[in-house]
């Protein structure tokens, strides 16, 4: 029999020669070939590797250094032997090593590949005696002796064995495609053995093999090469690893409870008994479980370490392959209201913490505190405990629990992949007093019972021994997710559900739009960009009239609608369209909040279908709040929008060709708003009270801004004929950029909204947001931001409509603003300076800390973290 003995060497000349001597003084009478492999050593090295060749050492070179599972591979293809020892050059082959590696091929006729003892050179402790799948599917690099109760066998039986001294026979390893060359310096030698063991070979480590491994010398450090190639094997070989560690977990199952009994699981117990007896030769199905967790654990980090994404990518990867439900995302329930006199949360019985599918618990602490029981009441009594159940695979059991602070930690928790991680937290030793609890309630009203067991019984319906444990903080993952101390009215921590449930907004809306409704949705982003909250802003692809000539998003838009909340800004009559232009798909299985404004005190009843498409309403202001909340099925809550934009520059009046020597007073509308509801012949009527005529008339000037003319030129020429009798007015009749509006706003000196109603009043908000003095009808939404102090809220009167507007139908309310009072008011602000900078400085004032993004990001991020606590 001829022996082939194929040495990889790259430098470490030193280690190599002695590797050779030790061959030669230990190889006998065997005929035998040495073939080292050069990988692509140059200079000295290579002068003196070729000082090496004599007539049975052949030296192979690579052509640069490609390698351990190339070189191998090349010298096995120079080899004529009938089994290849692959050696390094770091080994010191001790007497005797060689005859059992090589018998193993006469004695076990299975026997694919064999390795043998490994000792370290320098301590002598044993450092390789085969590798093992362990029960969490990790790689066992087994480092002691291979023992049975009946001694030492001559061979044991592995999943693998180190490529660092093994032994095969060349048409075995050749027939098997050698090493895979995919794999950069490690996991090459385990790979082999799995495709062996595939082929129904078998790994054996000959224990009477021993040998001396330099292991400093070309063991390194864990790198990224290294995880790159377990990733690489996990991904090829998850299944037999599964297999693998299934049949690992019995011995460690029961070895844990015996050490560590507070883990203890009767039906864990009973899965591991009849296999390891062994009853059953099936793999448990608890340890297919946790090995699959494990391995899906692992591909988690390779995605943080091996692909550079950070958490909250890799969760949100996850997520998007589902879109999660809100009752999908993070949950926390079962801990009770906090008492009046001690901050902390109390488990009535049992408490859940759940996340969703696409994240893992990796560790989880309780911080509380147990007090003393009251001696004047016996109920309080007795000792306490905590039972702890992780993903329905790991127990934790904590009695007795001391009084005083109470603080439990656990780390390397099991895992579940591709399903809801959860923990459930119960309480031991109130089992009794909560059944006295039940009796006592449902014994109350049972005549046939004394009244003293009525009474005892009662006595327990507070379950006051279960209020002695305050839980005060949880910690998933080492993030808060429950603070009572630092928020006792809201103790959830909204980061952690925000990050861990994927929670954001699809807001929905006519983006380039140039109306109210698409300055609305605009608003609406702006809002959302100052959140925390993850948002994706969708076109509403419902027909809309106006121009579209807005851009100022576009680059932001996306047809996508990944989270589980959607936000439409649509007009009422408008709902029925969503499902035919978007899909049934995109409303199902979201979250559905419609953001409506609406001008008068009453919802039309022709609307009132179309609450079936939403969950909840959004509105402006509390007067549209009021309104529509008064007929609806579901929540309405108000929601504001949010006044910043950049200061526009002095240059507007001459852009707009508007005159510099006047005091302007300035209206903007859209005609297609209605112009009897924003009225701007009421502040015609009172421009020329005030100034038509007088010392002023001269001196002012009144700016009108409005568009839609085409669709609207009747009412259009009726403005044009009321403004007939003003000296210095202007109109813009066209459809001016954001930029330009707020341009228009900076260039004049008060504005003016004699509405009758509003269901915000943007403009308004605006203005005021510049410094500029306002006139509006003291009346609906405006009320909620303009007072005294801030503008000139103008007196009114309300009346019915005599007839049908567009949507304001007849015998509803609006407001009849006073148009001698907005005279006399346009007067004051023209003469009394004082008066002008008063209200002009609490105008920016008032409206920067009422409606500011964050402060109205805050309002968003509130409600949100309410529905998803649902």
């Amino acid at each position: 029999m001829k022996l082939s003995f194929i040495i990889p060497v790259y430098g470490q000349i030193e280690l190599t020669r002695a590797c050779l001597d030790s061959l030669r003084a230990t190889v006998r009478d065997y005929e035998y070939e040495i073939i080292i492999v050069n990988d692509g050593c140059t200079g000295e090295t290579l002068e003196q590797l070729k000082e090496l060749e004599t007539e049975n050492i052949t030296i192979v070179h690579n052509d640069r250094n490609r390698g351990y599972a190339f070189s191998n591979n090349a010298g096995a293809h120079h080899a004529t032997g009938e089994i290849l020892f692959l050696l390094n050059n770091d080994l010191e082959l001790l007497p005797n090593w060689l005859d059992p590696m090589v018998n193993a091929f006469r004695r076990k006729a299975n026997a694919g590949i064999v390795g043998n003892i490994q000792l370290d050179f320098k301590t002598g402790e044993i450092d390789h005696s085969g590798y093992l799948i362990d029960w969490d599917a990790s790689l066992k690099h087994k480092q002691t002796e291979n023992k049975s109760w009946k001694g030492t066998p001559e061979y044991s039986k592995f999943h693998a064995i180190t490529g660092a001294c093994c032994a095969i026979k060349r048409t075995v390893y050749l027939e098997n495609g050698g090493l895979d060359e995919a794999y950069t310096n490690g996991c090459e030698d385990i790979d082999l053995c799995f495709r062996l063991l595939k082929k129904g070979h078998r790994v054996y480590v000959a224990n009477q093999s021993i040998v001396k491994h330099h292991v400093s010398a070309t063991r390194k450090e864990a790198g990224l090469n290294e995880e790159k190639n377990f990733r690489h094997l996990q991904r090829r070989w998850k299944d037999d690893i599964l297999r693998f560690a299934a049949y690992s977990w019995p011995n460690h199952y029961l070895t844990l409870i015996r050490y560590a009994p507070n883990t203890f699981n009767s039906a864990f117990l009973k899965e591991a008994l009849v296999r390891w007896l062994p009853l059953k030769k099936s793999p448990a199905p608890t340890a297919i479980r946790l090995a699959a967790n494990k391995l899906a654990a692992n591909e988690r980090h390779w995605k943080s370490l091996l692909d550079g994404l950070t958490d909250d990518e890799i969760k949100e990867t996850d997520h998007t392959r589902k879109i999660l439900k809100l009752n999908d995302i993070f949950t926390i329930e079962g801990f009770t209201g906090i008492d009046h006199d001690s901050a902390g949360y109390w488990i009535r019985e049992k408490a859940f913490l759940r996340l969703p599918d696409a994240s893992f618990i990796e560790s989880f602490t309780l911080s509380g505190t147990l007090l003393e029981a009251d001696p004047a009441y016996s109920e309080e009594s007795g000792e306490l405990g905590l039972k702890i159940v992780i993903n329905d695979l790991e127990t934790r059991i904590y009695q007795p629990l001391k009084n005083g602070p109470i603080n439990i930690h656990l780390n390397n928790l099991p895992k579940l992949a591709g399903k809801e991680n959860h923990i459930e937290i119960s309480l031991i030793g109130t089992q009794l007093t909560d059944l006295y609890a039940y009796l006592g309630r449902v014994l109350k009203n049972k005549s046939y019972i004394p009244q003293s067991y009525k009474a005892l019984l009662a006595t327990y319906k507070d379950k006051r021994i279960n209020k002695r444990l305050k839980i005060q903080k949880l910690r998933l993952n080492n993030e808060d997710v429950l603070d009572t101390e630092k928020d006792p009215s809201s103790p959830h921590v909204f980061d952690f559900i925000r990050r861990y449930g994927n929670l954001g907004i699809n807001l929905v809306g006519w983006y380039q739009a140039q109306l109210g409704i698409g300055e609305s949705v605009r608003l609406a982003a702006k809002a959302l960009k100052a959140s925390s909250l993850k948002s994706s802003f969708v076109p509403l692809k419902v027909n809309c009239l106006a121009s579209q000539n807005d851009s100022s998003m576009l680059a932001e838009l996306t047809s996508e609608n990944p989270y589980p909340i959607n936000i439409f800004h649509i007009d009422p009559a408008q709902c029925g369209d969503i499902d035919h232009h978007h899909g049934e798909d995109f409303r199902k299985d979201r979250y559905n909040i419609a953001y409506w404004a609406w001008e008068l005190p009453e919802f039309p009843d022709a609307w009132l279908k179309y609450f079936k498409y939403f969950d909840e309403i959004w509105t402006p202001s509390d007067f549209v709040r009021d309104a529509i909340a008064l007929k609806s099925p579901i929540p309405v809550l108000t929601m504001p929008h949010p006044i910043q934009f950049p200061k526009p520059d002095k240059n507007w009046r001459s852009r707009l060709e508007l005159p510099k020597d006047k005091f302007l007073f300035s209206f903007i509308y859209d005609l297609n708003s209605y112009q009897e509801r924003k009225n701007p012949l009421a502040t015609i009527k009172a421009f020329k009270l005030a100034f038509s005529g007088t010392e002023y008339e001269d001196k002012v000037g009144l700016v009108i801004k409005t568009q839609s003319v085409e669709n609207n030129r009747e009412q259009f020429e009726l403005l044009k004929e009321a403004l007939t009798g003003i000296k210095n007015y202007y109109i813009i009749d066209q459809t001016l950029s954001r930029e330009a509006v707020y341009g228009l706003m900076r260039a004049t000196d008060a504005y003016v909204s004699l509405h009758r109603s509003e269901g915000f009043g943007l403009t308004v908000a605006e203005s005021m947001y510049l410094g500029k003095p306002v006139l509006s009808t003291d009346w609906s939404a405006t009320t909620e931001f303009v007072k005294g102090h801030n503008g000139c809220p103008i007196r009114c009167k309300l009346i019915e409509l005599e007839k049908n507007y567009g949507p304001y139908l007849k015998g509803q309310i609006w407001a009849d603003p006073d148009s001698k009072h907005a005279a006399e008011m346009m007067g004051r602000l023209y003469k009394d300076k004082k008066y002008y900078s008063y209200i002009s400085y609490n105008a920016a004032k008032s409206i920067r800390q009422q409606f500011a993004p964050k402060r109205i990001a805050q309002l968003y991020e509130k409600r949100i973290k309410a529905i998803s606590l649902w």
